[in-house]
């Protein structure tokens, strides 16, 4: 006798050996048990799911002599032809190859004959979607007013290409994707009964890349038992051209640490061994989703641990972000590696951190303080005012700005070094601002960060306040607040403020920082502004340009 597929072997021929569908099972059951059967029935769904299989179940139960539990006997004549394919009361129809307008109507012409033995001559038209609009318009009648004696039962993957008129004269039940659970079930069941010798994690990896299939499922485990007698997880990956686990956390890994050329490398060897490029991003996203999963301790993995600690959720999201946009511009493409390379290099290389989340952001500044001290710099620590001049720079902006800040300061930094301001009164502080860099910005405040005492100091003066938010908003009118600040005391206010956030506090409270910034007296104010102004003047405009008057 010829080998027998696993999938008909193992085809269910009762409604308790179905899989998954426990739904449609006790309805039809019911039905079955009290006498209510319908006329016609639509089983839709994804493919190896179960709709044939139940369809030729249903059509045996209805006509079987002995019926136990709503359940076919298998033991009577009619289940006996039944399971032979032999029956002449249930007719199977091929929609793709019968769907012509002449196949319809000689089924239309037969179906008022009764059936030879049993009660009811059941029709099963698989893949009736593909009939063609005349074909359908030649069914319609026989469904809205059908002998006493015929079923039909519509099998279809792609429900909405039926018209209308044919669903409202049926009984629809949707089939859905098997569970995981139920698919490795029945796939350990398969395996005991066959004596096939295989590892349990192989078996699981066959029902997670079946997809809901659980045909699919058996014809990989068939491959599976051909290609080797004691099957292991690196045979399944070979056979559906997956990529192990464990080698995709090494490449995740990889690319935590922002090892590029490895990264590239171990994707290169992936495809040139024959991997598939969407598949291939198709099983990084799963990675992270479990990842993600053992980050927020849904389950707990210690092959994850790594990259639990290291991976924040956000930076998570963002990898996630990446993959998506590849895999979807991907499929118009004949340049799929290009899109994969590019994918890796984004995920390690294009990622700003600070953007990503607060999180990654102390995570980065407390690296930045250890290389720091480990070089033996000391960082700066809180600083207490002691002088008796006046402070110019408000804390409460500060923590403010911190506390709403938004992701635009390189947007800002980039339009204050690059745009030209065409009023000569702006021009020596427009001069001065671009002498300093952006490093925080809120919706309506903003902070700036100098390396020189003296502009800070400048740029902080009561009398310049209106010149600067001028130069500020010279495009469109957004900021109402500015402090400028030296950079070593920014790093040391910023280290206190992410150490108070760290700590618990939402809103962290910082007093009496002294930024080294006071208001001048004003005689100073006029000597310093006259000076500098000459200074900046030469500078900006050239020696030999500028004329001096006293």
């Amino acid at each position: 006798m010829s080998y027998v597929a696993l999938y008909r072997a193992y085809r269910p021929s009762s409604f308790d050996d179905v899989s998954g569908q426990d739904v449609i099972v006790r309805t039809l059951k019911n039905t079955v048990l009290n006498n209510q059967i319908g006329h016609a029935y639509i089983f839709s769904g994804p493919r190896g799911t179960g709709k044939t299989s139940i369809a030729k179940i249903f059509a045996k139960a209805i006509n079987c002599t002995n019926q136990v539990d709503g359940n076919p006997c298998n033991k009577c004549e009619s289940c006996i032809n039944a399971n032979s394919n032999s029956a002449s009361d249930i007719i199977e129809i091929d929609g793709a190859s019968n769907n012509g307008v002449d196949e319809i109507r000689d089924l239309r012409d037969k179906v008022k004959y009764l059936p030879s033995s049993g009660r009811y001559k059941v029709y099963i038209i698989d893949e009736v979607h593909m009939l063609t609009t005349g074909a359908f318009n030649a069914l319609l009648k026989t469904l809205e007013e059908p002998p006493a004696h015929v079923v039909f039962i519509l099998a279809t993957t792609e429900v909405h290409k039926i018209p209308a008129t044919i669903i409202s004269r049926c009984q629809r039940f949707d089939f859905k994707n098997i569970d995981l659970n139920n698919m490795i079930k029945r796939l350990n069941y398969i395996v005991q009964k066959e004596n096939i010798k295989i590892e349990q994690e192989a078996i699981d990896l066959i029902a997670y890349n079946a997809k809901g299939g659980l045909r699919d499922a058996l014809s990989m485990l068939d491959q599976a038992v051909s290609y080797s007698d004691d099957i292991k997880v690196r045979d399944v990956n070979e056979i559906v051209g997956t990529v192990s686990k464990e080698d995709l956390i090494k490449l995740l890994e990889q690319i935590a640490d922002k090892e590029i050329s490895k990264s590239l490398k171990m994707v290169k060897s992936f495809l040139d061994s024959g991997k598939e490029e969407e598949r291939l991003i198709n099983d990084i996203i799963f990675i992270l989703r479990d990842i993600l999963l053992n980050k927020v301790n849904y389950y707990d993995e210690d092959k994850f641990n790594y990259l639990k600690n290291n991976l924040s959720i956000n930076k998570i999201y963002h990898f996630l972000d990446v993959l998506m946009e590849v895999q979807s511009n991907m499929r118009h493409s004949t340049q799929k590696r290009v899109y994969v390379e590019i994918a890796i290099i984004q995920m390690i290389e294009h990622e700003d951190i600070s953007k990503i989340d607060l999180s990654s952001s102390i995570s980065q500044l407390r690296k930045d303080f250890n290389e720091l001290k480990e070089q033996g710099v000391k960082t700066p620590v809180k600083k207490i005012v002691k002088s008796n001049k006046t402070p110019l720079v408000n804390i409460d902006d500060l923590l403010d700005c911190l506390y709403e800040a938004s992701n635009d300061k390189n947007e800002v930094d980039h339009s204050i070094k690059t745009r030209k301001i065409n009023n000569p009164n702006l021009e020596i502080i427009d001069h001065l601002l671009k002498q300093t860099n952006v490093v925080a910005v809120s919706n309506n405040n903003i902070i700036l960060a100098a390396t020189d005492l003296m502009v800070a100091t400048e740029l902080m003066q009561p009398e310049v306040r209106k010149k600067v938010l001028d130069v500020l908003n010279y495009d469109a009118i957004r900021f109402k607040v500015y402090s400028v600040v030296l950079e070593n005391d920014w790093l040391g206010f910023r280290k206190q403020y992410v150490d108070l956030f760290t700590s618990g506090q939402k809103r962290p409270i910082i007093e009496n920082y002294d930024f080294r910034i006071y208001e001048k007296e004003k005689d100073d104010i006029i000597k310093n502004v006259e000076k500098e102004s000459v200074r900046l003047a030469k500078e900006y405009f050239g020696e030999e340009i500028v004329e001096i008057k006293e």
